[in-house]
């Protein structure tokens, strides 16, 4: 945020708009208004009522759209939610008397996985009644999920569009709300800007180079979560194998997202985080497509189990090759990836 100003319209003369960045060094208010409901807009959340003793009841959380939560206490990894999410496809698919079931095209396919893991203890939501459409690996401990619970005035009308000097907020879809306070000034109210949007992690809306060509290499999000510690050393690995595979070879083994131009035209840039459905560009299967890949090179097949930055290193080759396997095979039946 401290980046990318508000989108909202507002007078600068009058109201106290701040970046999250600049919070725990701007003057206390008794009322705060969080705009954002990111991760981001989160931690701001924490920050006021553990570090700034900030009453919840005096907090205001605008929350566009509803985001299940990564625990903390029990991190599961991208490719161990897709194969979740295949192996109740499967048993959905065996319990159907008319053999299987075209639901992966849907965003229930995603959807069932959350809930499941939400059993499991792997996810959370703030809200039982209302099912999250957004994900974008934000993670919480349950200390911290039920501290922003204490803060009950919670708005979800959408989008700010703008606020008006004596506070009232204006929604894009042309709601609108004063503040919930009797005794609130814009003297004594802070609205903190926690709206950029996330996962932008492309301003380019070119086609991004390879990640090998000649006397040069492209650091590229081969494998996203978790992060580009784990992108840097797998791209490293490769090109220490030195003659053993071309140039086009080892970009075959890193594919990477596609720039999207329509995402890239939205107010907030690119921004993701749609559980959406699944298909052959889903950051998920190029994850799966790319490990695929890696574990069919002994060298790499023998440096990934207890590789500190990769995700799965708690699992021998044999557990990843069955967890590669199983999903891979549930997605070329539905024609989401094909043949190997």
């Amino acid at each position: 945020p401290i980046h990318v100003p508000p989108k909202f319209k507002y007078n600068t003369d009058i109201l106290n708009v701040v970046p999250v960045n600049t919070l725990a060094d701007t003057q206390q208010t008794k009322h705060y208004v969080i705009i954002g409901a990111g991760k981001t807009g989160m931690d701001a959340i924490v920050h006021l009522i553990q570090q700034e003793h900030a009453i919840p009841d005096n907090i205001l959380w605008i929350v566009p759209n509803e985001a299940w939560i990564t625990a903390r206490e029990n991190i599961g990894s991208c490719l161990e939610f897709l194969h979740e999410c295949t192996e109740l496809q499967k048993k959905r698919d065996l319990a159907n008397d008319n053999g299987r079931n075209d639901a992966i095209e849907s965003e229930d396919f995603f959807q069932r996985g959350f809930l499941e893991w939400e059993k499991k203890g792997k996810v959370y939501c703030f809200d039982k009644d209302i099912v999250p459409t957004k994900f974008k690996d934000a993670t919480l401990s349950l200390d911290e999920l039920e501290l922003i619970k204490n803060v009950k005035r919670v708005v979800r009308d959408g989008r700010v569009e703008s606020i008006d000097d004596n506070g009232t907020i204006h929604f894009v879809g042309g709601t609108s709300m004063s503040l919930p306070w009797p005794s609130s000034s814009p003297s004594d109210t802070t609205y903190v800007h926690c709206s950029a949007g996330a996962f932008n992690y492309s301003k380019q809306t070119k086609k991004p180079p390879p990640v090998f060509s000649p006397h040069r290499i492209s650091l590229q999000d081969v494998y996203g979560t978790p992060g580009f510690c784990f992108v840097g050393s797998i791209i490293g690995k490769l090109e220490s194998l030195g003659t053993q595979f071309t140039d086009d070879e080892k970009n075959a083994m890193c594919v990477v997202p596609t720039p999207d131009l329509s995402a890239a035209k939205l107010p907030l840039g690119p921004s993701g985080g749609d559980v959406g459905v699944i298909s052959p560009s889903h950051g998920y299967v190029q994850r799966l497509s790319n490990l695929n890949k890696w574990l069919q090179v002994a060298e790499i097949r023998e440096w990934l189990p207890g590789h500190r930055l990769f995700n799965l290193r708690h699992y021998n080759t044999r557990d990843m090759d069955s967890l590669v396997e199983e999903t891979l095979d549930v997605l070329e039946e539905y024609g989401v990836v094909g043949g190997r």
